[in-house]
């Protein structure tokens, strides 16, 4: 089983991670995110090119081409992670082998050069010089700007070979991929679904927050400034809020996907963990509280009382998005002392546990 915590950005989704720390049949990797799927020009992407191309060859040429580019990004990130680069190359080759349906060299309308006499260049060695050596040696040649091309037209093997793919790489990260592996981020927040035929067994839990206390986050994380996402003014926050929520596909009914508040988690703990824990079909907790400890998080709720300079964003907030505040009416305010942190519980141990 894969279990991906997700989020929308600064809502608490490390909660979950946080919480499947205490379970001695979780392996939990929550000290990067897993966005190996849902990252653009990555698997998704490459899913859209070759499984629906619209333009002839060229879909599946140009995806797979930025797929192995996204590759060469991510090998130093991922080999800190665990990753041998070497064999990171090697799966992905093998990968990409697998699922093509024929290559050659040829020309591609990807990437021409921008600036006027590599383009002159390019345009002078398409035109005139290879087809004249080719006519001469009776033969096609394999020069630049010839490159290799490869092409990938609904292959059958696409989802078992990018599923086989995915385990491979987790395993090689040290993970049991027999047994229940959390991750962060490995499905997107918004359209986990979309995500789950690249993974084995998966769940999503997805976390949201209130958005009172998500715009204060985002604006200052927690005085330090969060630029991911739209803040100011606050209306651009209220319509970037409401366009990743509205309609989207994580709120469809589906056994594989759980909804959950951040603030349930904190002030609902007992109700709340017992859903996480049957929708997940684990045991009892064997360590409550040692690692997500309500007590400590209630610090990190209600946040945007501690900022009164956004007051009147606040209400803007409230009058915008009245069905996504949480009923805080229902329980005491939190210590105005409380210490916030940003992320994961100070009494996340950092470190992968098995």
């Amino acid at each position: 089983m894969i279990i991906g915590a997700c989020g929308f950005g600064s809502t608490g989704s490390s909660v979950i991670t946080d919480y499947l720390r205490e379970f001695d049949n979780v392996t939990v990797k929550d000290d990067f995110e897993f966005t190996w799927v849902p990252k653009v020009d990555g698997l998704i992407d490459l899913e859209r090119a070759v499984m629906n191309p619209h333009f002839r060859t060229s879909d599946s040429g140009v995806a797979i081409r930025r797929f192995e580019k996204l590759v060469k990004r991510l090998l130093l990130t991922y080999e800190i992670h665990g990753l041998p680069r070497d064999d990171f190359e090697k799966m992905v080759e093998a990968f990409i082998d697998a699922i093509t349906t024929v290559k050659w060299v040829g020309y591609t309308n990807e990437n021409k050069a921008e600036n006027l006499p590599s383009r002159f260049a390019d345009y002078i060695m398409r035109r005139k010089v290879i087809p004249k050596l080719e006519r001469k040696a009776g033969h096609q040649l394999s020069c630049w700007p010839l490159r290799e091309v490869r092409v990938s037209v609904h292959p059958e093997n696409f989802y078992t070979e990018a599923q086989k793919l995915v385990d491979t790489m987790l395993g090689r990260m040290g993970m049991d991929t027999n047994g229940i592996i959390a991750l962060d981020q490995p499905f997107s927040g918004n359209n986990p679904q979309a995500c789950f035929p690249f993974f084995r067994d998966p769940y999503a839990v997805v976390v949201d927050r209130d958005p009172r206390d998500n715009y204060v986050f985002a604006r200052t994380k927690l005085l330090g400034r969060n630029h991911f996402m739209a803040v100011e003014p606050v209306e651009d926050f209220i319509a970037y809020y409401r366009a990743l929520r509205k309609d989207q596909p994580y709120l469809q009914p589906d056994d594989r996907v759980m909804i959950l508040k951040f603030e349930d988690m904190v002030y609902e703990y007992e109700e709340t963990t017992a859903k996480l824990r049957a929708f997940l079909k684990l045991p009892e907790n064997p360590r409550p509280k040692s690692v997500f400890d309500p007590a400590l998080s209630v610090a990190n709720t209600q946040v945007f009382l501690r900022f009164p300079e956004f007051a009147e964003d606040v209400k803007k907030i409230e009058r915008e998005l009245p069905e996504y505040l949480f009923d805080y009416s229902r329980y005491p305010a939190p210590d105005p002392n409380g210490k916030m942190f940003f992320g994961k519980s100070p009494l996340n141990p950092g470190k992968p546990r098995k």
